[in-house]
């Protein structure tokens, strides 16, 4: 696995932990470097596994 997709799902898994806190998208966004379509993707994933 290349590092650049490693460090997206790093990422990702960040910013399900902080979208499952309540944190807001604009500090996911800017403490991820996820764009607001990641972070949405992650937030899709979070409800799916509940």
């Amino acid at each position: 696995m290349d590092k650049d997709k490693k460090k997206h799902e790093v990422a990702m898994e960040d910013a399900k932990e902080m979208l499952d806190k309540g944190i807001g998208m604009g500090e996911i966004t800017s403490t991820t470097g996820l764009d607001e379509r990641n972070v949405n993707k992650a937030r899709r994933k979070l409800e799916d596994k509940d």
